[in-house]
């Protein structure tokens, strides 16, 4: 048996939102998470109020793009104006 991973197999824990595009912060102190995915803002991070009031973890988690280190944006070539 080998000792990578698969990337297919579940992971142990909770979802990460924070590493999920649906994911944005509300900047309302009462309720600064949301998932747009579901569409909800809440107190708690998005997988945790999924998981209390399902009982399973996220089935819409998507993990976000993470920008290539090193590769400079394209389309302004670095100028500001």
């Amino acid at each position: 048996m080998t000792g990578s991973r698969s990337k297919n197999r579940p992971t142990k824990g909770p979802t990460n939102c924070f590493d999920c595009q649906h994911h944005f912060i509300t900047h309302q102190p009462s309720h600064p998470y949301g998932c747009r995915r579901f569409g909800f803002k809440g107190p708690h991070l998005p997988s945790r109020t999924v998981f209390l009031e399902t009982g399973m973890k996220c089935a819409y988690y998507e993990p976000s793009q993470k920008p290539v280190k090193g590769r400079r944006p394209t389309g302004s070539n670095g100028r500001l104006a």
